[in-house]
């Protein structure tokens, strides 16, 4: 008990050193859990994480090969792939001994036909529709996969219902089809309404659709054709395969008799299952000299995950070198609080009167000691658990997209690291008392009547002396 209360008068005679010493604790264990939680979380999405990620293959027109492009020009759907050329690598993966999944999206311009309007703020500069196909969109998808993976974005049904996609059935919706919010709004279209559009590649050819549903786009758009970025997306109108095919625009098997803006941007994606069977048929692929030249070998899904990892690569970019400041920062600033609340002139009197009064080094060393335990460790277990808790929500302020928290191993590792910091600032307080020399007992001119161990002590002993006496 006397320990306990003479490091506890202590740190009251130095509340302002006290008090700053438990902030510190209390914001080094809070940041450095917080900075740790999130670095960690950036590491693991780049490695292991990543690794599990679903994987789609797509082999698409590279960069250079969509410089050549332009929306004016109908021969630059030279560039697209065909049914053929994607038989090729069908084949390729079928003799590696995979079996993959894949799903389909077509593409080709339209025109509008009759009282059908098209929504202004395309790029078309104004040519006119035998030059461009027509300032609308006909995307079709193959399944609800490959309208989850829309490069125009992403989009949700805000009124009616979604395609179609029962590809097996023998009797097919092949007329339904979904329509931008405002296009619809545009035209005065609503649900179960019919509109006709011509094809790119004559204004004559219609075909009659009925509006299924009507979507909003609820991300922007990540779309390569330069034939496609042309238009305003709210231009596109979305049916399923079968819809497309039904009005004559996919010329599947006649590939080389066809040419213009007949022929339709192919995308057909791979499910490569994960990243290992990826890389796997990106191999394969190489050894077969493929993909020919003018054409790529991408991961949609790989790509968008890894940029969606980008605000948190910048986030955690700050937080390690943050957090590399604040534990040396901090850690210098609670040594130096230590030592300076041990090494004190006044704590030479302290000492000297102490020892004087028959108090041993020993004790004295585990009151420094204490004095250490009470203005760090509540606080750093404070800090900590602040720590644990509060790293969710404050990530998910600053890199929103993924969920961060503190591992089990990072909490323990914080646990023993803490104590471990703790118990080495305490000893070093103790260890004050092993250099305190026995020549400095008298020496100090210190304010005696401050020092309340001799009270205590004469306090102490007359107690004792009177139990003895009774």
């Amino acid at each position: 008990m006397f320990v306990l209360s003479n490091a506890w008068r202590a740190l009251m005679r130095s509340k302002g050193r006290a008090a700053l010493t438990a902030l510190i604790a209390l914001v080094v264990t809070f940041g450095t859990v917080a900075g740790l939680a999130i670095v960690q979380e950036n590491h693991t999405a780049h490695t292991d994480d990543y690794d599990v990620q679903k994987a789609t293959l797509a082999i698409r027109p590279s960069a250079a090969a969509w410089k050549k492009a332009s929306v004016t020009d109908s021969a630059t759907t030279k560039q697209y792939m065909t049914w053929t050329d994607y038989t090729e690598y069908a084949t390729i993966i079928q003799q590696a001994g995979v079996t993959l999944d894949f799903t389909v999206t077509e593409t080709v311009p339209a025109r509008v036909s009759g009282d059908l309007k098209a929504l202004s703020g395309d790029k078309l500069s104004s040519a006119s529709d035998d030059k461009t196909g027509g300032q609308l969109i006909w995307r079709a998808f193959w399944t609800k996969d490959a309208a989850a993976a829309n490069d125009l974005g992403t989009f949700k049904i805000v009124s009616g219902k979604n395609l179609s996609y029962n590809n097996q059935s023998s009797n097919p919706n092949t007329t339904g089809a979904l329509v931008s919010s405002a296009f619809a709004k545009a035209n005065n279209l609503k649900v179960g309404d019919k509109f006709k559009v011509a094809t790119a590649s004559d204004a004559s050819t219609t075909y009659e659709l009925t509006v299924r549903g009507i979507y909003e786009y609820t991300a922007s758009a990540d779309a390569d054709n330069p034939v496609v970025t042309a238009r305003n997306r709210e231009n596109a109108i979305f049916t399923n395969y079968q819809t497309f095919a039904k009005a004559g625009l996919d010329p599947q098997t006649s590939d080389s008799s066809v040419s213009g803006w007949k022929v339709p941007d192919l995308n057909v994606v791979f499910n490569a299952t994960d990243v290992a069977g990826y890389k796997k048929l990106v191999k394969t692929f190489k050894k077969s000299k493929l993909p020919a030249s003018g054409y790529t070998v991408s991961s949609p899904s790989l790509e968008a995950y890894t940029k969606s990892l980008e605000p948190l690569d910048a986030v955690a970019g700050n937080v390690k070198t943050g957090t590399v400041v604040l534990l040396t920062v901090g850690g210098i600033l609670l040594l130096a609080l230590v030592l300076v609340g041990v090494w004190g002139p006044k704590r030479d009197d302290e000492i000297g009167m102490a020892l004087v009064s028959g108090v041993s080094r020993g004790r004295l060393g585990w009151q420094f000691m204490l004095e250490v335990f009470f203005v760090t460790l509540p606080f750093y277990v404070i800090g900590l658990v602040a720590g644990v808790f509060g790293t969710k929500p404050l990530a998910s302020a600053i890199a929103s997209g993924h969920e961060v928290t503190a591992s089990s191993s990072l909490i323990w590792q914080m646990v023993w690291g803490g104590l471990g910091t703790i118990l080495v600032l305490a000893i070093l307080a103790a260890l004050r008392l092993a250099f305190f020399r026995s020549n400095k007992l008298f020496a100090a001119d210190g304010d005696w009547g401050s020092v309340s161990e001799t009270e205590t002590i004469e306090s102490e002993s007359n107690h004792d002396e009177a139990e003895a006496q009774a």
